[in-house]
């Protein structure tokens, strides 16, 4: 009996810690980036300055950033990211131009993977804490070089769990703080541009034409009226074809700096507010399972001593 109990609660344990770690990654609403990046086709990057960017820096992470993972796992070595932007026409090959990251002179190097390219105008993520040398002399500047030459240097500010460090468009000189890190994809997504209103034909009412009646209806004409889809003209219905529908609206929510915008995809505030609430019912759901056992057990003992 006793050995059933001491079974029993290592089986809830264990199925506490697997509930919250996918409640955990259930709310991280992002995405992550292969450790080792795809081979693209490319020539060597060439050793001019602002050919390749460094477009994003997240220094501490507190969710998986690394695809090779599994989900709800992360760890300060395995989930820190560089991402990379090129701002040329055509893909660069940055392993064969013997590309490196470092923290300024005299520091030791990160080199770049096997096969490590970037597409046209594309990106790059690299994961640089798995070398034990560059994580010895890192600091917060990070600078990329090839042959000595270097391409593109930042300064990390402080940041707190999950925040990057990122430009506020790709490629852009300005820098900004972001709550909504954009790991291997575009820091700035421009706003959808709203469809063009359309002018009906030419001898039915509306700007583009008249009843027929002798007089123009500019200003008053009931042609694509949202507001009144059985509008009628000329006494005839129009065809559902000529209807215009309401125009869709992307939101936007601002990130921490005012120059900077991102798509609202997710609303992790509601998932966060039910994580919050699901871990405490939990332990104390657990904790009173093991009460019950245990004094079950107690109460066997003494019937059966």
């Amino acid at each position: 009996m006793r050995h059933f109990v001491v079974v029993a609660l290592v089986i809830m344990l264990f199925l506490s810690i697997t509930t919250l770690s996918v409640s955990a990654s259930s709310v991280s609403g992002h995405g992550c980036a292969p450790r080792v990046p795809p081979a693209v086709p490319g020539t060597p990057a060439p050793a001019i300055s602002g050919a390749v960017v460094i477009n994003e820096v997240l220094l501490m992470p507190y969710s998986t950033w690394n695809c090779s993972e599994s989900p709800g796992t992360y760890s300060l070595i395995t989930d820190t990211w560089i991402e990379l932007y090129n701002t040329r026409n055509q893909p660069l090959d940055l392993y064969a131009s013997h590309a490196v990251i470092d923290s300024g002179p005299g520091t030791n190097s990160f080199y770049f993977p096997f096969t490590a390219s970037i597409a046209a105008h594309g990106y790059l993520v690299l994961f640089p804490r798995y070398d034990a040398s560059f994580l010895s002399t890192e600091t917060s500047t990070l600078r990329l070089l090839i042959g000595g030459v270097v391409l593109d240097q930042v300064t990390v500010p402080h940041l707190t769990a999950d925040q990057s460090y990122a430009r506020t468009a790709d490629g852009a000189a300005s820098w900004h703080v972001s709550s909504m890190p954009t790991i291997d994809s575009s820091n700035s997504t421009p706003p959808a541009t709203p469809p063009a209103a359309t002018s009906p034909p030419a001898g039915q009412n509306g700007p583009g034409g008249n009843s027929g009646r002798g007089r123009s209806n500019r200003g008053t004409s009931t042609w694509n009226n949202a507001n009144n889809p059985k509008a009628l003209v000329n006494g005839v219905q129009p065809q559902w074809s000529n209807l215009q529908l309401p125009a869709v609206t992307t939101t936007f929510v601002s990130n921490t700096a005012p120059s900077a915008v991102a798509p609202s995809t997710s609303t992790p505030s509601s998932s966060n507010f039910v994580d919050i609430v699901r871990r405490p019912a939990l332990t104390v759901l657990f904790i009173l399972l093991a009460l019950v056992i245990l004094r079950c057990w107690r109460a066997f003992y003494k019937k059966n001593p």
